[in-house]
């Protein structure tokens, strides 16, 4: 296909398309393929067939690089998918299915450990802690010294339901939409992503739905805004640092005030991170899709740009 081809001679062009160098590109699309054919075979074998393995008519595009090149054009620009069938010469249906069959891989093969990194992480620092050896197990894990947790909300349509509807009505944005919090090391690396919720539940209700305070180690900096209010009575063993609120008729002091500029300064990280997530156009613009898939699109840009941390010799 000229348009993929084009895209592949222009690496400036590439990776404001894509959303990833050509040479992080073609890493990813390496890694993918061992467990594309692991999908692919389960995927064949998993009820009885009338035909063949093989039969039917062949993808259009046959190369595993092309498949991954349009889910990633797909998430970075959000086009519909009409307009991807007309620009790549497919059927609407086509893009659908491949969107689905590659939607579980890109998180498994960006970064298979964002699920697990931080539980795998907590049985290292259970070992350290019996030693207090805290600086030798920071020193090992430095994405651990200090998080920033924040929550961020995307627009999406309003449901025809009225109970649906009404729990997704965010009074902040004044808008209907889904809200999932991340927590974000200072090295901007994406520790956790919860589960994704409707608009209308607090910050404060998630992060005690998902306890995440309690999934990072107790030496941790764990940094909030003051949405967060109260989780520090909540866990008083985990160093929890939030602002410093102005009581009503009083002001704050300085040393409250530069208390809060330095919090402020530090939690930014999250704040970058969620701009970087929301230049994935899937992330940022009106969702139209399946709202039970969402998270699982929000886990998958996460771990891409885990996948750009974790890989930056190679970033032009």
């Amino acid at each position: 296909m000229k348009f993929l081809e084009n895209l592949t001679r222009k690496p400036n062009t590439f990776q404001r398309t894509i959303g990833l160098t050509l040479q992080q590109f073609d890493l990813l699309a390496e890694q993918l393929v061992p467990h594309w054919k692991k999908t692919e075979e389960q995927r064949k074998f998993l009820h009885p067939r009338k035909r063949a393995i093989g039969a039917g008519h062949p993808y259009k595009f046959q190369s595993l690089r092309d498949k991954l090149l349009i889910v990633l054009f797909y998430y970075k620009t959000y086009a519909t998918q009409e307009i991807m069938g007309v620009i790549l010469g497919i059927h609407q249906a086509n893009i659908s299915r491949l969107l689905q069959k590659m939607l579980p891989l890109i998180e498994e093969t960006a970064d298979p450990e964002l699920v697990t990194y931080l539980e795998r992480v907590k049985k290292e620092y259970a070992a350290a802690e019996k030693i207090s050896n805290f600086a030798q197990f920071f020193e090992q894990y430095p994405h651990l010294r200090e998080a920033a947790t924040d929550a961020t909300e995307q627009q999406c349509f309003r449901s025809k339901d009225y109970e649906k509807q009404k729990i997704h009505y965010s009074g902040k944005k004044s808008k209907h939409t889904l809200k999932t919090q991340i927590s974000v090391a200072s090295t901007g690396r994406i520790l956790d992503v919860s589960e994704t919720y409707p608009g209308s539940v607090h910050d404060k209700t998630i992060i005690d739905q998902e306890e995440t305070v309690k999934k990072f180690p107790k030496k941790s900096c764990q940094r909030f805004d003051s949405g967060y209010q109260g989780i520090k009575q909540k866990n008083p063993d985990h160093y929890i640092v939030l602002p410093t609120k102005k009581q009503r008729g009083q002001e704050l002091s300085k040393l409250a005030k530069e208390h809060n500029r330095v919090n402020s300064k530090r939690r930014v990280v999250a704040e970058h991170v969620f701009s970087r997530l929301k230049k994935f156009r899937i992330c940022g613009n009106l969702y139209r899709g399946c709202l039970e898939s969402y998270n699982q699109i929000f886990r998958s840009i996460a771990a891409i740009l885990n996948f750009k941390l974790i890989n930056p010799s190679i970033i032009m």
